[in-house]
């Protein structure tokens, strides 16, 4: 690789050699050799401990690959049959009526509801000490699926958090060790592990920090949960796993292609999930590749198989987009042009007269695509308001605006959308403008209860405004999208859909909350 290519990949990181602020390691490995390998910023802001070849990261879900592994090769030692019902081997453990297979697990197909969404529904936070424990208690409470086994992919974490206890339980070792023993060590990887509880230390670990775009905060993690997260590693030695890929040496090939083949859905159409990896092309050319992110921890790695180009990169905040800038080093690499916008002949969000007081308000996606956003304005300037503080957005031109110093855009205004979201332009609703009808606001009130995740929310009236209050997630104001559907605007954006029965009377609602749809609460009081 020639210095004006290593010089514009150094320049996709810029923000990481900003002085003190936090970083990552990124590595690049083609056709056998490493033709660009640094490190940026600093593991430990506080204590001013760059990040070095030996800093250990968080991965998140980039642990998911890994999981799979550790099920198939038990499914190699003829312990797992892929397409039996998981009840098989953790009866225990589930408590919906529907048969789910192991197979869908490792693909995401399965409609089991997401841990993540769960624990959030029931007012745990990311911050909060979350053991596995924990988490298979929640899931094994779950009394029905989102959707029929096989219907649809839906990214699910629980579906990995299930894996590993079947590994366990199966094998008679400790996920850690089993991987350790199975994976870890046949391939040199010295310096990784999964973190099977929130107070183990891990030599070398790097610190999470979140970007507020004029200065970073110290972003908890607390997990002590695994299967679906918490492997820890560097970018040198995950290569060693993405190694296997192409030389397998710790499975048969055979294994590989089962993890590398999407699922086929039940309409036979097939998925763009496979066990525990994402597949898809670049212009022709095929790779496979995951991301993860937890707190502000972020990691993605990237195999293009064919071509032998391997990517991944570990970082400890998340103020630059990972995906997008493995795939503008693989352009580089295979010399294509890079992307630039679609000239639209017609752009229905851009308004060039734009009066910044028309900025603030709350904005939400049409359901069941629950997304939303608070803007504020301080004196002449904007900010995405969330729960570590304020991020400051910035005007590019008209309505359109930057979210902080990411790679996140949205218009605002009458007008208004999130560019790029889900590969696509999301329309979105400003609150203030959807008029309600105050005479339903009354047969909302009252205390509603879900006896699967043990909790409760309140709904009331205030002063011609509804309201949804929780003990540990706070009061949210709700927002009409329709009548007998409302939009959260709090911590997190929750879709509300209020039942009734045959008389009109309110009985209860359902929460829609991305991974988690149709659960139910009754109205108790």
């Amino acid at each position: 690789m020639d210095n004006e290519m290593i010089a514009k990949i150094d320049q996709l990181f810029a923000q990481w050699q900003e002085g003190l602020c936090p970083g990552g390691q990124v590595s690049v490995r083609y056709k056998g050799e490493m033709v660009y390998e640094r490190c940026f910023g600093y593991a430990n802001v506080e204590l001013e401990v760059k990040v070095s070849p030996q800093t250990v990261f968080h991965v998140a879900s980039v642990s998911k690959q890994l999981t799979v592994m550790a099920l198939m090769l038990l499914y190699e030692d003829g312990l797992v049959d892929l397409d039996a019902d998981i009840r098989t081997y953790i009866p225990e453990r589930v408590n919906f009526p529907q048969k789910v297979t192991v197979r869908q697990l490792m693909n995401n197909v399965s409609g089991v509801r997401d841990i993540w969404t769960l624990q959030g529904l029931r007012g745990t936070r990311i911050d909060d000490t979350i053991t596995q424990e924990d988490a298979l208690k929640i899931i094994g409470n779950q009394a029905g699926l989102n959707f029929e086994p096989g219907a649809q992919y839906m990214y699910s974490n629980s579906n990995f958090v299930l894996i590993a206890e079947i590994v366990e339980k199966l094998s008679g070792k400790s996920f850690n060790e089993f991987l350790k023993e199975r994976v870890f060590t046949p391939l040199g990887m010295t310096s990784t592990c999964v973190r099977e509880t929130y107070w183990q230390l891990i030599p070398n670990r790097a610190t999470s920090y979140r970007d507020m775009s004029t200065h970073f905060l110290h972003n908890v993690l607390n997990y002590g949960t695994y299967g679906a997260t918490s492997l820890h590693t560097t970018a040198t030695d995950f290569l060693k796993w993405m190694e296997n890929y192409k030389k397998p040496t710790i499975c048969k090939p055979e294994t590989l292609e089962i993890m590398k083949t999407p699922a086929i859905l039940n309409d036979g159409k097939p998925s763009t999930y496979a066990g525990g990896l994402m597949v898809g092309e670049l212009e022709g050319h095929k790779y496979i590749q995951h991301s993860g992110s937890d707190a502000s921890f972020r990691a993605h790695m990237i195999s293009f198989l064919d071509d032998d180009l391997e990517m991944v990169i570990c970082s400890n905040t998340g103020n630059i987009p990972l995906g997008n800038q493995c795939m503008q080093i693989a352009r580089y690499i295979f010399g294509l042009e890079t992307p630039l916008p679609e000239p639209k002949e017609e752009f229905p969000y851009q308004v060039d007269d734009f009066d910044l007081n028309d900025a603030p308000g709350f904005y939400f996606s049409k359901p069941p695509e629950i997304m939303g956003i608070n803007i504020i304005k301080k004196g002449d300037e904007l900010f995405v308001q969330e729960g570590y503080g304020l991020v400051q957005i910035h005007q590019v031109k008209g309505n359109l605006f930057k979210m902080g110093r990411g790679n996140s855009h949205i218009y605002l205004g009458n007008k208004p959308a999130m560019q790029g979201m889900m590969g696509r332009d999301v329309p979105l609703t400003k609150g203030s403008e959807v008029p309600e009808d105050t005479n339903y606001l009354f047969d909302y009130e009252g205390v509603y209860e879900n006896e699967e995740i043990d909790t409760q929310y309140t709904v009331f009236e205030d002063e011609g405004l509804l309201y949804l209050d929780h003990f540990r997630n706070h009061r949210s104001r709700l927002y009409c999208y329709q009548r007998d559907y409302y939009v959260t605007a709090g911590n997190r954006t929750l879709g509300i859909e209020f039942m009734r029965g045959s008389g009109g009377a309110v009985l209860g609602f359902k929460i829609h909350a991305g991974r988690v749809i149709n659960i139910g609460f009754s109205k108790i009081e």
